[in-house]
């Protein structure tokens, strides 16, 4: 965490990463805006451990609530950034505190419907737990859960009054195009037929956008911020 002057601003990584994914972003955001900017690893990357009898994302969500809580940040005002996973750990911490969340830029993110929880069913029959051994272990566990995960999350209703950017990306994270345009198709009907919903494309961008495109995101972030969160 860097501590700022306004309205503070939660980053969710991606799955499979840990907070250092928006070290470079974050601390430059923090500079444009002089805005609290917050980020942590999740259970079983980076610094944290994880329980892999008892991992669930509502228990995830509730851990980090505990934390904002202690850090006087449970009752602020907050915009969410999230990457790909880090886009279903938004919807859940928005839906418990709609009034709190002034807005969601979503990064590439993963949105659950029954078709992510069938791709995460046939993707998890297809790995080897061979492969993840030692520090993989955690992403193994995460991956075991995901159609469970995507299950719970698709029943959790985005509030519409939150203003919301997709910023998604031109080539998609998956080897069959199938799965490419069905991620790609899913994040337009998250916008299609809001007012304060909008999506871009990070053109030339792979799924990563963080990592392709960083000065893009700053300046989307600072745009939002300015918009829509401490105007």
């Amino acid at each position: 965490m860097i501590k700022g002057e306004r309205t503070p601003i939660l980053f969710e990584s991606g799955g499979g990463q840990d907070a250092s994914q928006w070290d470079s972003i974050a601390t430059i955001v923090h500079q444009r805006l002089k805005a609290t900017v917050i980020t942590y690893d999740r259970a079983g990357f980076g610094q944290s451990s994880l329980d892999t009898l008892g991992y669930t994302i509502l228990r995830e969500i509730k851990s980090l609530e505990s934390a904002l809580q202690k850090f006087g940040f449970i009752n602020e005002k907050l915009l969410l950034v999230g990457h790909s996973l880090g886009g279903f750990y938004n919807r859940v911490y928005a839906a418990r505190h709609s009034d709190q969340v002034k807005g969601i830029i979503l990064v590439d993110p993963r949105i659950p419907s029954y078709g992510d929880m069938q791709f995460a069913k046939r993707y998890f029959q297809s790995m080897n737990r061979k492969d993840y051994e030692s520090e993989y272990m955690s992403l193994y566990y995460l991956l075991a859960r995901m159609e469970s995960t995507s299950d719970y999350v698709r029943q959790v209703p985005l509030p519409t009054n939150i203003p919301l950017l997709d910023i998604m990306a031109e080539n998609g994270p998956f080897e069959e195009s199938f799965e490419n345009e069905r991620f790609k198709e899913d994040q337009r009907n998250l916008v299609k037929g809001y007012p304060n919903r909008r999506l871009i494309v990070a053109k030339g961008s792979s799924h990563n956008i963080p990592l392709d495109k960083p000065a893009m995101m700053i300046e989307q972030i600072v745009d939002f911020y300015l918009r829509h969160i401490d105007q």
